[in-house]
């Protein structure tokens, strides 16, 4: 391993679970960059940006944990994502110039990098080994919104919550930390129907719960439709 993507590791810390976990290799590259980036930290529940706001500023999330959300004309709160370490935020509204679709908040103390989209772009264009990690990163984001909204479709809320839990774990990391109402949010469903959810699924066995953490041991079909199936 080295020296930077050692320190990329450590800067990693337990806290609420990702729900979009991306490659660490831009992060480490910028880090690189460090001297002349501008870095930032927020304490927990201090906000990045929020929905509306015009700003041509990008963030690149050093530690900690941000949560991305939308707040809906009727004035409910969606979460779209958990992201930690290595991911890219707001860089939509920062290239297009167009108010922000989005608000990122602070789930915990964190450290971001902040960097202009205009110097983002020099930096593209004076190192030819950025631009494919960030597109790359780009692109994950994209295909994860497209299995999300495809999941918010699902009928049963046990196969949404299934799918979900089986996107996020991993091996090195096969404890989950999210609430139920995070839960809910992600899925498109309510607080209460995720509560019901959950106890059949550890009525079933499928999933392990102690002291708030959730552990997903196998992943039955839940009516996702045409036999599929999520496998732990």
């Amino acid at each position: 391993m080295s020296r930077m993507q050692d320190t990329v590791s450590k800067l990693m810390r337990p806290g609420v679970s990702e729900t979009l976990r991306v490659p660490q290799a831009m992060l480490a590259y910028l880090l690189g960059l460090a001297p002349a980036l501008m870095r930032r930290r927020y304490p927990k529940g201090c906000a990045l940006y929020r929905q509306d706001e015009v700003s041509d500023q990008v963030f690149v999330v050093i530690s900690g944990r941000i949560g991305i959300t939308m707040l809906r004309a009727d004035g409910q709160e969606l979460l779209i994502d958990i992201v930690g370490a290595g991911a890219l935020c707001g860089e939509g509204a920062a290239f297009d110039g167009l108010p922000r679709f989005s608000s990122a908040n602070a789930l915990e103390d964190c450290e971001v990098l902040v960097i202009p989209a205009t110097d983002f772009c020099k930096l593209m264009s004076g190192h030819a080994g950025l631009a494919p990690l960030v597109v790359q990163t780009i692109a994950l984001k994209q295909r994860m919104l497209a299995t999300r909204l495809a999941q918010v479709t699902q009928a049963s809320p046990e196969g949404r919550i299934t799918e979900l839990l089986s996107q996020i774990t991993t091996p090195e990391s096969p404890t989950i930390v999210l609430t139920h109402q995070q839960i809910a949010n992600l899925i498109g469903a309510s607080r209460i129907t995720v509560t019901r959810a959950m106890q059949k699924l550890r009525r079933d066995g499928a999933v392990r719960c102690k002291r708030g953490n959730y552990e997903l041991v196998r992943s039955p079909c839940y009516g996702l439709g045409d036999g599929a199936r999520v496998q732990a």
